[in-house]
């Protein structure tokens, strides 16, 4: 059986491409989590970098974004994107929550992943901005 997921970062309308982990991706909760201090607030595609920086053996590919309207995308939509077993991980820089779309599933689940309580360098929007 095979373990892979994909995970893009996005902060509003602007989305990353996607890092593909072809092993271990049930972990991709906690390998976002981890990965968090490495994360930029408001930047997706630095923020594939940073992943790529804290996991550098775990990522087996990277893909392009998805096209326009992603945003809209329902289960259908990503598992035709990329239907796989632990399926697609959306990362929120601006909600700071992680949204899972996985197989067999009619829908979105937010998946347990604490991007908050990190050091510095990836807090809420409203927070970050205040400081500056």
């Amino acid at each position: 059986m095979r373990d892979e997921a994909l995970i893009h970062f996005h902060y509003g309308r602007q989305i990353s491409a996607g890092l593909v982990l072809a092993a271990n991706g049930s972990a991709a909760p906690d390998l976002i989590s981890e990965a968090a201090p490495y994360l930029d607030p408001r930047n997706p595609g630095r923020s594939v970098v940073g992943f790529c920086a804290c996991h550098p053996d775990m990522v087996e590919d990277v893909i392009a974004p998805p096209p326009a309207g992603w945003q809209d995308w329902r289960f259908t939509e990503w598992d035709n994107w990329f239907g796989r077993i632990n399926g697609v991980f959306l990362v929120d820089l601006k909600l700071l929550r992680v949204v899972q779309y996985p197989l067999y599933s009619c829908g979105s689940s937010i998946v347990r992943c604490d991007l908050s309580g990190l050091p510095r360098r990836l807090v809420p929007v409203e927070e970050w901005l205040a400081r500056k």
